[in-house]
């Protein structure tokens, strides 16, 4: 049967020593296979030998690897690879797939870690030096046939666990436009910043806008059902939320509709111009106890440095909206979002409605010749293509960054304002391995918390970061 390649040596020696075990005979342990070289593997499967290669070093590694395997030194023949499997590298992780390209599967992951240090402040408590693993993310994301698709992805951070974009999906098309559908724990479609991987973004920390107008106290994910339709140019999606993933079944879910387009009126290899927008109406449930909005205007690690609000006690629902208008030309970019969110108050509650209105406004320009990194099928940022790696002996991408920030709580109880300027470099080695460093000059005047009236300070943030 082995010389009729009906059964494998190792397999054939097992059943013969499970046979002679039963029938009270002595077992010698069997001879271990040797490796078979790829001429040997070549000649088996009936396909000629590849060509001939200097790989000492390549097999001095495999080598050394096999000599600590288990398997191999038991003559179980080393881990069995399926036939019907390819590996491609080409995008920094392993991505599987069968060769009839039925399943597919490529790990996520990601680490950042982040430091930040505030000086100028008429508060000392507000002058620290911070530091912390921001984000170990990891997950997968895959396929399955033409049509069904899924992601799962966890962050470990500030010492916690958070599911974050977590989902299953069904992608079809409708002529020559691409939709799909999704639910599970989905972000929310609200702007080019928040739509942007952390690892993909310009600047350490997202916009301002991304978290002062999010609902739940700035949940960027949030359980719910999400369907999408677009083309090279332009997508349009609309989706129902309910709580962030928890586990308090006792009252009723938030609810939100949210919806957001964009479009490219111009869209050449040289210059592209981006208008979008997005709007959202919330049912707060009567259980929840309050609405809180504080934004951090100096990063996301000196948690001192905010523009307060007075705690919103019987909100009853809110409303937003957001208006976007950027562009790029050649190895130059600017993008600006301008949002409003409206919170109204319920009979108990000590307020009618309450305002809160943000912009931002951010560009770059890529030293190196690379490509702006915004894409246009979905209206965000997406990760590089260095032109000169360090892998390859290149010196990497380099790009300078500029922003400014301004909210205005004004609209609301006690609301503060604040603003903020950010200047920037990202030294990128890699598509997948990132140096990035932010200045950041800020202003404050709040009315109510710890620090009252107008301050302002300094704030040097650093990161390092790896994705895939």
């Amino acid at each position: 049967m082995v010389a009729n390649k009906l059964i494998t040596r190792e397999k054939a020696d097992a059943l013969l020593a499970s046979a002679k075990a039963k029938a009270g005979e002595p077992v010698t342990a069997p001879v271990p296979s040797t490796r078979s070289t790829p001429g040997q593997l070549a000649a088996q499967s009936g396909t000629p030998p590849p060509p001939a290669r200097n790989n000492t070093a390549s097999e001095a590694k495999v080598a050394a690897v096999e000599a600590g395997n288990a398997q191999v030194q038991d003559g179980a023949g080393g881990v069995n690879i399926p036939a019907d499997l390819n590996v491609d590298w080409s995008r920094g992780a392993p991505v599987f797939s069968s060769k009839d390209g039925n399943f597919t599967f490529k790990p996520r992951g990601r680490i950042l870690a982040d430091i930040s240090s505030t000086s100028g402040s008429d508060y000392d408590r507000r002058n620290i030096t911070v530091s912390t693993l921001r984000q170990f993310r990891f997950g997968g994301v895959g396929t399955v046939g033409d049509h069904l698709f899924y992601q799962f992805e966890a962050d470990f951070r500030r010492n916690s666990v958070e599911v974050v974009n977590t989902f299953l999906g069904y992608k079809t098309k409708f002529g020559k436009v691409n939709a799909d559908i999704r639910a599970g724990n989905l972000i929310t479609d609200r702007g080019i910043d928040i739509g942007t991987a952390a690892t993909a973004n310009p600047f350490i920390t997202t916009n301002i806008n991304t978290i002062a107008l999010a609902t739940q106290g700035g949940r960027a994910y949030l359980m719910g059902i999400a369907a999408r339709a677009g083309q090279k140019n332009w997508h349009w999606s609309v989706a129902v939320h309910g709580d962030a993933l928890d586990s308090d079944f006792t009252r009723n879910d938030h609810r939100m509709f949210l919806s957001r387009a964009h479009w490219n009126p111009v869209l050449t290899d040289k210059a592209i111009v981006h208008v979008g927008g997005w709007a959202y109406s919330e049912h707060i449930p009567a259980a929840t106890a309050s609405v809180s909005v504080n934004q951090f205007i100096s990063g996301a690690l000196n948690n001192s440095v905010q523009v307060n609000v007075a705690t919103l006690n019987g909100a009853t629902g809110s409303k937003a909206f957001g208006v976007e208008f950027g562009g790029v030309y050649g190895p130059v970019y600017a993008f600006s979002e301008y949002g409003e969110r409206h919170v109204k108050g319920g009979p108990a509650a000590a307020f009618d409605t309450a305002k809160f209105k943000t912009l931002s406004v951010n560009g770059g320009f890529w030293l190196t010749g690379e490509k702006p990194t915004y894409t246009s099928v979905s209206g965000t940022y997406v990760a590089p293509k260095v032109l000169n790696p360090i892998t390859e002996g290149g010196s990497g991408g380099i790009e300078l960054v500029a922003r400014y920030e301004h909210q205005d709580s004004s609209g609301a109880p006690l609301g503060g304002t604040g603003w903020a300027a950010t200047a920037g470099v990202n030294w990128y080695l890699t598509n997948y391995f990132r140096l990035m460093l932010d200045g950041i000059h800020w202003e404050t005047n709040n009315l109510t918390g710890s620090y009252l009236g107008k301050d302002s300070g300094n704030t040097i943030a650093a990161r390092a970061e790896v994705a895939f």
